[in-house]
């Protein structure tokens, strides 16, 4: 070997040493810098790693939303127990459909992570789908429960106003002199011109068209405009 190969040989080993070095200096000093740094709604936050900022869920636990009863103190239980931490996390899902890390969240200092404490005061309530009714969680809802503590001790059913609202159709209107506006019926008049009312078998099957004043012939079986007594 040359003199100019061994003292390429000795760069290379030199290099490597550094980049070793360096990498586990990196990872040592992202331990000490797992801050949360902003709370964002209860059980989400930013945390602040080595080199980028991570938004992350608590598992296991839903919180009221906005303007519900709760919000307020699921909001505060959340800063209080989570800002300017460096808790223990542990990844239970990579990413949610909202884009967020799902993890648990082991509090320093606590022998309860930051889900089964939130559910144990009544804070929140267990998500048993997501955690396929972890028997913990289970159990402090329960106690929750018959100590109506925080949200358990409201009649607000947080399940139900959560799912989207369906809009009621409205009737349509027609104007009567004497009562004013009121409602009216509509009848559906087929591509051929037979006229059928509400509840009949044909009403808006196939092409045809629904109005408040029909043109046509009257179906036999529900009778049209002129309902059958049954």
């Amino acid at each position: 070997m040359t003199v100019w190969q061994r003292w390429l040989a000795c760069l290379v080993l030199f290099g490597l040493s550094f980049t070793s070095h360096t990498f586990a200096s990196d990872t040592n000093a992202s331990d000490n810098k797992n801050e949360i740094i902003r709370v964002i709604k209860p059980g989400i936050v930013d945390i602040q790693m080595s080199q980028y900022l991570l938004r992350i869920r608590a598992w296991g636990v839903s919180f009221p939303s906005r303007g519900q009863p709760g919000y307020e103190a699921a909001l505060a239980f959340t800063e209080k127990k989570l800002l300017s931490r460096t808790p223990s996390l542990s990844i239970k899902r990579e990413f949610d459909e909202l884009n967020l890390k799902v993890v648990d969240i082991e509090m320093e200092g606590s022998q309860a992570s930051f889900s089964k404490e939130a559910i144990s005061y009544g804070i929140g309530w267990h998500n048993e789908e997501e955690t396929n009714r972890y028997g913990p969680f289970l159990m402090a809802q329960l106690k929750a429960k018959r100590l109506k503590s925080g949200i358990w001790g409201t009649e607000f059913d947080y399940k139900i106003s959560s799912l989207p609202q369906v809009p009621i159709p409205k009737l349509p209107r027609l104007y009567d002199q004497r009562q004013g506006f009121v409602p009216s019926l509509s009848y559906w008049v087929t591509s051929f011109g037979k006229i059928h009312r509400p509840g009949c078998s044909f009403y808006e099957r196939g092409r045809g068209m629904l109005s408040t004043k029909p043109k046509g012939n009257d179906c036999r079986i529900c009778g049209g405009r002129k309902p059958k007594n049954r």
